[in-house]
């Protein structure tokens, strides 16, 4: 599998913030490959265990993009809904899909919740992503 030239130097630079900060936030544009470049960036970092939350309808295709990358990394990929039935592992790393449905500032909903949780129990290193980074207006 090849990356485009823009996914790599999005992960080029992604990393060391990631490993400075144990925090991402990758807004990219719709179909642009934001999947692949946050499992990428798990496989540079040699994580053993990735958490990716998502929608239900996206399951399958993320699945698919972690085979054909076939990282050494263990992936589970769960929908939102879903969070309370993920097997208690120590969790390398979280990828938040659809980050703009976290909730608002101040008050979290129980989605974010839930994710504030687990990556605080885990201490895992966080990449959350989002094709509509402001989804109400500035």
């Amino acid at each position: 599998m090849e990356l485009r030239e823009y996914q790599k130097n999005i992960i080029h630079k992604s990393i060391p913030i990631l490993l400075e900060h144990g925090f991402l936030y990758l807004a990219m544009e719709v179909r642009t490959g934001k999947t692949l470049t946050s499992l990428s960036i798990a496989k540079d970092l040699f994580m053993n265990n990735v958490l990716f939350i998502t929608k239900k309808k996206a399951i399958k295709s993320i699945e698919n993009d972690y085979k054909l990358l076939s990282p050494k990394y263990r992936l589970i990929v769960i929908n939102y809904e879903s969070l309370h039935k993920i097997p208690h592992l120590k969790w390398d790393m979280v990828i938040c899909d659809e980050a703009h449905s976290l909730g608002a500032f101040p008050k979290p909903n129980k989605r974010a919740k839930a994710v504030k949780d687990i990556i605080f129990k885990s201490r895992a290193k966080v990449i959350l992503l989002s094709g509509t980074p402001t989804p109400e207006s500035y």
